[in-house]
């Protein structure tokens, strides 16, 4: 993804804090989706290998009820990246449902994937309220907690922002 598009990406996340009026952590991506219409289905079906899928036409999320609550915060917020975004995939021919999922693609993933990664970073971790909590604690376990992210997204968030 190039600089411009991160730019881009992540003050597509920042407009979506600033509409719902989120203050601080942690962002509450479910308010979000309801607020937008969005129906969230946990799928028990799913093979752990997808993670979520946005239909735009029927305003539905599919999150995999096999992921821990934490990653299912991640991927709404990836799949709400996707809508805000306005990601369109061609799905070609085949029949995408909610029962079934596109196969995980071998090789590179597209860019939009890229952008729905950065947005969801940045709407659950936000720079802005990274470094004012950062100023009270560096502790990785407490500020995953506050922000409501696994470890690993916060050390992305804080190497990505450079804030070390």
């Amino acid at each position: 993804m190039t600089d411009t598009r991160i730019g881009l990406t992540r003050q597509a996340a920042r407009n979506v804090i600033a509409k719902y009026g989120i203050k601080g952590p942690p962002v509450g991506v479910d308010r979000i989706a309801a607020s937008e219409g969005l129906e969230v289905r946990l799928m028990n079906s799913w093979s752990s290998s997808v993670s979520g899928l946005l239909l735009r036409e029927e305003k539905l999320i599919g999150l995999n009820a096999q992921h821990n609550r934490r990653r299912r915060r991640f991927s709404l917020a990836h799949e709400l990246g996707h809508w805000f975004m306005r990601h369109d995939f061609p799905w070609h021919d085949e029949e995408v449902t909610i029962d079934n999922p596109p196969a995980m693609e071998e090789g590179g993933k597209p860019p939009e994937e890229g952008e729905a990664d950065e947005f969801a970073g940045e709407l659950l971790a936000p720079r802005a309220f990274l470094k004012d909590v950062m100023k009270r604690t560096k502790d990785a376990a407490e500020l995953a907690d506050l922000f409501d992210i696994s470890e690993e997204a916060l050390w992305v968030r804080i190497l990505r922002h450079k804030l070390l």
